[in-house]
């Protein structure tokens, strides 16, 4: 009920009336919050939707639309042309395309999702603290514990104080693993927790890739929980030039646990023949240009 101040002549609402046009009051905000969500293409599930302001939806809104237009990026990016039991990524800012497997050798589905979207160098996630290796992309199965990345970063160790030319491929293997490990040894300096199988170079258009094969030690997992547990990788190194001429290193990387790469050796080598450094294009943003953004 109302009740006028004497004093100031204003309306005011009594003790006993304010519970409930407070309930009817988040009920009534309950109701626009779920018209809200349900005009926004069934991205979010309302349940028991909390109390939003008028600048609450429209922040909400404006956040659903940024995450539609990223997927719709990525779906876009993955509509190439794929053989059967894979899917193309495409990343025109980096200027990169690969084919990752979506079953294994048996058949049994891998369902591969993005963790990390394509990205720029400056924004991406560092591999360790002095951040020159980035994974600039990453496709994950939790379920099978297996993982498909692209890293970039610039040449480290020997690779730095020897001509491109030089190089071996298994230099390329061990460089790349080392800079992307964080063991270090009692002096301080990085070493690599993964051993190389096999390494060589393959030429495509002009461009040497440096396949290699390697083994790491990994963590228990759901799936085994030994206390000693190995991953089983196939990679890909190729080089490019950034702005000034600066050599970049672009790695592709797909791992698995130990047990499960009888089933997976196959579609990974392809992945790995798959990986390709494309013509850049309109999109194309060099790994040194605007080192310092961070969207």
């Amino acid at each position: 009920m109302s009740v006028r101040c004497c004093c100031t002549g204003r309306v005011g609402v009594s003790a006993s009336a304010q519970p409930l046009l407070s309930s009817r009051k988040n009920a009534l905000l309950r109701s626009n919050s779920r018209q809200v969500v349900s005009c926004s293409s069934n991205i979010i599930e309302s349940g028991d939707a909390m109390p939003v302001t008028r600048r609450g939806a429209s922040l909400l809104l404006l956040g659903m639309t940024m995450v539609s237009s990223s997927e719709q990026a990525v779906i876009a990016a993955e509509n190439g042309s794929a053989e059967q039991g894979f899917k193309y990524l495409k990343d025109g800012t980096l200027a990169y395309s690969f084919e990752y497997p979506v079953a294994t050798s048996s058949g049994g589905a891998l369902p591969l999702v993005l963790s990390r979207k394509p990205e720029r160098y400056s924004s991406a996630a560092p591999l360790t603290a002095d951040a020159r290796q980035r994974i600039v992309c990453e496709l994950v199965s939790l379920k099978d514990a297996v993982t498909v990345s692209v890293s970039v970063g610039p040449p480290a160790g020997s690779l730095r104080t020897t001509k491109q030319e030089d190089w071996t491929a298994r230099q390329i293997a061990e460089q790349v693993l080392v800079d992307r490990s964080t063991g270090r040894v009692t002096s301080g300096q990085r070493v690599s927790l993964s051993s190389v199988e096999d390494a060589f170079f393959v030429e495509k258009n002009g461009i040497q890739y440096c396949v290699y094969e390697h083994i790491s030690q990994g963590s228990p997992t759901l799936l085994n929980a030994e206390n000693e547990t190995y991953r089983h990788a196939r990679a890909v190194t190729a080089a490019r030039p950034g702005l000034d001429g600066q050599t970049f290193l672009y790695t592709l990387n797909v791992s698995c646990p130990q047990d499960k790469w009888g089933d997976l050796q196959e579609p990974f080598q392809k992945t790995v023949d798959s990986f390709t450094l494309i013509e850049p294009g309109k999109d194309y943003v060099p790994p040194n240009q605007d080192s310092w953004r961070f969207f």
